[in-house]
């Protein structure tokens, strides 16, 4: 028999028994801590390289194989949004502007709220946001807290200004049209002090 078969048959046939660990009045392996079984017999008699048995979880190995699948899924979770973050917000501290940072005065905070929350139809339906008012009365930090929850759901969003685009898009005029379909390839584009930039071109014109 081979290394690689040697492999196969005390995976599918044996089970590591613990310091605690007994045996069982049916001949089974039995877990010293929760009492449940570490092995079954297979059905109708049968065996499996000359053995009657094969491996069960019992309670304690399901929980730690619970625990550390659950601590895999919340690494890949945070390396997803920490890439998402760096590809999509064009200043650092954007990352910074949360629901939970929000210090609760403006009062159309339940309205990002309310767009996190309802974005499959709002995505499906294809609708946005128009966020006006004066300097300094907190739209672009509106605007973060969509993007980072939204981020946190792994949606990819892009927030960026318009003078930033303007400025990209004059320093490499062959690679236009692919910079335009990379920015219409996030599902959300968030476009701050776009007035304000086409006050000022209005103002060159």
């Amino acid at each position: 028999m081979s290394d690689y078969d040697n492999a196969i048959f005390r995976l599918a046939t044996a089970q590591e028994a613990e310091l605690e660990d007994y045996m069982g009045e049916d001949g089974l392996l039995y877990c010293g801590s929760c009492r449940q079984p570490k092995e079954a017999y297979f059905a109708e008699g049968k065996t499996l390289f000359g053995r009657d048995r094969h491996p069960r979880e019992c309670d304690c190995q399901r929980k730690r194989r619970e625990m550390l699948e659950a601590a895999d899924r919340e690494q890949k979770h945070r390396e997803e949004v920490e890439r998402l973050k760096r590809k999509g917000f064009t200043d650092p501290a954007m990352r910074e502007w949360t629901f939970g940072n929000d210090n609760g005065k403006c009062p159309q905070m339940h309205k990002a709220y309310s767009y996190v929350e309802q974005w499959e139809q709002i995505s499906t339906g294809n609708y946005g946001l128009i966020l006006w008012g004066n300097v300094g009365t907190g739209k672009s930090y509106f605007a973060g807290c969509i993007a980072n929850a939204l981020m946190e759901k792994e949606v990819s969003v892009c927030m960026t200004n318009f003078a930033l685009i303007l400025n990209d898009l004059a320093a490499s005029y062959k690679d236009r049209n692919e910079y335009i379909s990379r920015l219409c390839s996030f599902p959300l584009l968030i476009l701050d002090d776009f007035g304000m930039a086409c006050t000022s071109f209005e103002s060159a014109l």
